[in-house]
């Protein structure tokens, strides 16, 4: 497979319902990013001689994304909702061979308004559940 340009890798947000989804764009996207780790679970005892040794534990995934602040966006205001409502949101991180999709909690927001720069918006969520890979 070629090497992709990180423009084609974005975050859609289900504006639509579980039933019926519809995938928005949060609009104005700088970058994206999807973390996963693995839990270790320690199971050294005296007869490791000397070496750890670890058995895999839960996983967990991670999603941030900065975009510019378009405050009337559809996605970006479906974020909102994240925080303000304190609910769950769908989410899919697109690349050009996969979607990654998943329920989430937004873990942190921000809004950044620098004197030199465009209104920024950063986003921190944290996948609850599966995630599935199409």
């Amino acid at each position: 497979m070629a090497k992709i340009k990180g423009e084609n890798i974005f975050v859609k947000v289900n504006t639509g319902t579980v039933g019926s989804p519809v995938w928005t764009k949060v609009g104005g996207q700088k970058d994206a990013s999807m973390s996963r780790s693995l839990e270790e679970i320690d199971v050294t005892d005296k007869d490791s001689a000397g070496w750890k040794e670890f058995l895999p534990g839960n996983r967990e995934v991670e999603i941030e994304f900065d975009a510019f602040l378009i405050e009337d966006n559809a996605g970006f205001l479906e974020m909102c909702k994240g925080f303000e409502e304190r609910k769950e949101l769908m989410l899919q991180l697109i690349t050009p061979a996969h979607i990654y999709q998943g329920s989430f909690i937004l873990g942190e927001d921000g809004i950044e308004g620098p004197l030199d720069d465009a209104g920024a918006v950063s986003f921190s969520l944290k996948l609850t559940g599966a995630l599935a890979k199409n």
